[in-house]
């Protein structure tokens, strides 16, 4: 036996190397495409809902105009409905169109505007 050490040291081929390697590629360049993917899809999510919000405000103001109107005929119409109660008192023919629809007058402060109306009473 010779005293020299006879170490046979070969360094790992390079195509082991190489097979780790690729399936690291890959899987990066698939995480990459993903978070590409999903970073694209929130900008048109942003941009979709930036457009939603546009139309909301704009459908708000369009009907602005429509919501005073119909509070202006409601107050009209409050405004008929008492001149009748208070036209029943002496006419036969207003009293009777009173008790077949069954037209009531609140209680003064009883309800508050927004507040749901007391129930009818039950026709006779």
């Amino acid at each position: 036996m010779s005293s020299e050490s006879n170490y046979n040291y070969q360094p790992a081929s390079t195509s082991d190397s190489v097979s780790l390697q690729l399936p690291f590629a890959l899987l990066s360049a698939a995480i990459a495409v993903i978070l590409v993917a999903q970073t694209v899809n929130i900008f048109k999510a942003r941009t979709s809902l930036n457009e939603a919000k546009v139309k909301l405000s704009e459908g708000y103001r369009n009907r602005e105009p429509l919501v005073k109107q119909s509070k202006d005929i409601q107050e009209k119409l409050q405004a008929i409905v008492l001149d009748l109660l208070v036209l029943a008192q002496t006419d036969e023919d207003a009293k009777k169109i009173v008790a077949k629809y069954n037209i009531q007058q609140a209680a003064k402060g009883g309800s508050s505007e927004g507040a749901p109306a007391p129930a009818p009473a039950p026709a006779k």
